[in-house]
């Protein structure tokens, strides 16, 4: 296997430097928001940067030994070299074919996606070391080692974004989210270490720079064949993968692209699919994706202007000054709750873990307190997904000044029919409307979420790891993305199901009061033709209400998931945690421990299970009564 391995390697390296893409035409396939920008945009953008006039050192390169021994004063010097030590010589993660093949076999893709994520983040630790303290004797050995297995890879692309055709592996390579971020961190290395590299291995540098522009701008911008695989640049209806895939890509052609007519016009078509994704945008900034996903999508972004802002500076100040874009970027912001939560769903986590050496510099360009507020009293991750060299050297370098305290945040949020959100000393509160055919949907339209005094009380599950299944025909059979893993009701065994034809609003929405409406929430078959869930908000008392109208009588089942422990107190009352819970017209039918979660609530949850015949019931919270 691992000559197989080896032979298909070189074949592929000899197919790969055979190729020409140095095309003049960039393929392209026109939007409808392509111009959402073009206002916005210097007029002479494009020309400066295709005539030189531009700055490409946006990294600072190892030989700049002052700025790195000043970084090293900062708290995630410690934590990156500390990583970088922990290791061993010698033992790179493999990534075997037979790995590999599993995602297409047994749907299995967490065995060879966190090889492959270990192998990014441990070269990026490498390479952060090494330049923070100059100990090449150290660290290069180790470093080389890594750097040179990456290029190795017969692909960048993940199985899970692959194309197979059976058992035959297509000749075209997908830019895929994690190919473009090799792309984008090979760049980096290549252009803070090449030097140093070159030291050591002759041409090591040239070899990269011709490799990632290859693998991820060419293959990209200048092959119609193999453009038809990288869906996020040709695609009218853009996700996460516009934003995320562009910015790395953009990495990778500032900083290796020679041919600045070129590189001006790689520029050009990122900020015109970046313009349509932006356009597709509510004024209100709302992530369907969720506020996992906000990170590589809205988040990202604000990615691909930053790096055009830095290589000419002042030149997105316009864009930055839309309305539209601001809330983009401040949706994280708006959903912070609790501790150190955020409102989740989709396939989100409930704990709030945003990308600091992006969400601070916005906060500082857009003069936005409550998103600098984010990094109070918090530290980051040092990457995510193999991306560890260019997320630590953010953190090292382009994080602001924070404020000293973080303020409760906004007494209320609202997403027009979609969220809403209450926030309390005491109490606050979750309410989600919108459709159920949201990107990384789950059925959870009416999915109530409470906390008091910051600490989780009633929860959305969130999401588990992904496999095949995720992504396939078997999606809702999943507990935690279907109707029934949420606290919405399920009427006579028939739950939400998937689709933007589910839709639920907001009749009122304020501070003290939640009215949505579930009308079109469920399927015919739940015989639903009226129902309204509303929300009663006071600081230290919540009372959640469900009234509805079936066209044929049917019992409703309403399950809530708590982190609490839960205790009875009488036959209508129970305790959770400091909250006392009490309920009428609906009786206890169970409490029980949920499926076991992996990714996102480590801890067990309990699901409390309550059924009702009436056409009425109502749920009370109380803060005080302990």
């Amino acid at each position: 296997m691992k000559k197989f391995a080896v032979l298909f390697a070189c074949i592929w390296g000899l197919t790969l430097w055979g190729q020409n893409f140095t095309a003049e035409k960039i393929y392209r396939v026109e939007h409808k928001g392509d111009n959402y920008f073009a206002e916005k945009i210097p007029s002479e953008f494009f020309e400066k940067i295709a005539s030189g006039d531009f700055n490409r050192n946006i990294y600072h390169k190892f030989s700049d030994r002052k700025v790195w021994k000043n970084a090293r004063k900062s708290k995630y010097a410690d934590m990156i070299i500390k990583k970088a030590d922990e290791i061993e010589a010698g033992k790179i993660p493999q990534l075997l074919f037979s790995e590999f093949r599993r995602y297409s076999t047994d749907g299995d893709r967490v065995g060879y996606q966190n090889l492959y994520y270990k192998r990014r983040a441990d070269m990026g630790y490498l390479a952060l070391a090494l330049c923070l303290t100059g100990d090449k004797e150290k660290y290069m050995p180790r470093l080389l080692d890594h750097a040179l297995a990456i290029t190795e890879e017969f692909t960048w692309c993940i199985p899970a974004h692959s194309h197979w055709v059976k058992n035959t592996y297509m000749n075209r390579e997908p830019v895929d989210l994690f190919a473009a971020e090799t792309g984008a961190v090979m760049a980096i290395l290549c252009h803070i270490l090449g030097d140093e590299l070159d030291k050591e291995i002759e041409g090591f540098s040239e070899k990269i720079r011709k490799m990632a522009l290859q693998r991820v701008v060419y293959n990209t911008f200048y092959d119609p064949e193999t453009s038809e695989t990288n869906g996020w640049y040709i695609t009218s209806n853009p996700v996460n993968w516009t934003p995320w895939c562009s910015y790395n890509v953009l990495i990778t052609a500032i900083l290796l692209e020679k041919d600045d007519a070129h590189l001006s016009r790689i520029i050009r078509e990122i900020l015109r699919i970046n313009a349509n994704y932006a356009s597709m945008y509510s004024d209100d900034g709302y992530c369907d994706e969720g506020p996992s996903y906000y990170s590589k999508a809205g988040l990202k972004l604000f990615g691909v202007l930053n790096l055009m802002h830095k290589i000419r500076p002042g030149s997105m100040d316009k864009i930055f000054a839309m309305p539209r874009i601001r809330a983009i970027f401040e949706f994280i912001a708006h959903l912070r709750i609790g501790k150190n939560h955020q409102v989740n769903f989709g396939d989100a986590s409930p704990f709030f873990l945003p990308e600091f050496g992006d969400v601070l510099p916005c906060g500082e360009i857009l003069k936005s307190d409550i998103m600098k507020e984010l990094g109070v009293n918090a530290t980051a991750a040092l990457g995510h997904c193999g991306d560890h060299l260019n997320t630590g050297y953010k953190l090292l370098f382009e994080l602001p000044e924070l404020p000293e305290k973080v303020s409760a945040g906004a007494p209320f949020s609202y997403f027009k029919n979609r969220l809403a959100i209450i926030r309390s000393n005491g109490f606050s509160a979750a309410l989600k409307g919108g459709t159920n055919g949201e990107e990384h949907n789950h059925n959870d339209l009416g999915n109530v979420t409470l906390f008091f005094k910051g600490n989780p009380i009633i929860i959305d599950a969130g999401n588990d790891h992904y496999a095949r299944i995720n992504f396939s025909s078997e999606r809702y059979t999943l507990w935690y993305t279907r109707g029934s893993g949420h606290n919405a009701p399920v009427f006579g065994g028939i739950e939400q199901l998937a689709g933007k034809k589910y839709t639920a609003f907001f009749e009122h929405a304020d501070r003290e009061k939640l009215i949505l409406n579930l009308d079109k929430a469920y399927p015919a078959d739940a015989k639903v033709e009226k129902f309204t869930r509303r929300i009663d908000f006071t600081e230290n008392e919540v009372s959640l209400s469900d009234k509805f109208k079936l066209a044929k009588p049917a019992a409703a089942t309403v399950k809530f998931l708590t982190p609490c422990k839960v205790e009875k107190i009488s036959e209508n009352s129970l305790k959770l945690g400091g909250v006392t819970m009490t309920f009428k017209n609906i009786r206890l039918k169970s409490i029980k421990a949920a499926p076991k979660m992996t990714a996102s609530w480590k801890n067990s949850l309990s699901e409390i299970e309550f059924q009702s015949t009436a056409n009425e019931y109502s749920f009370n919270f109380n803060g005080t009564k302990q």
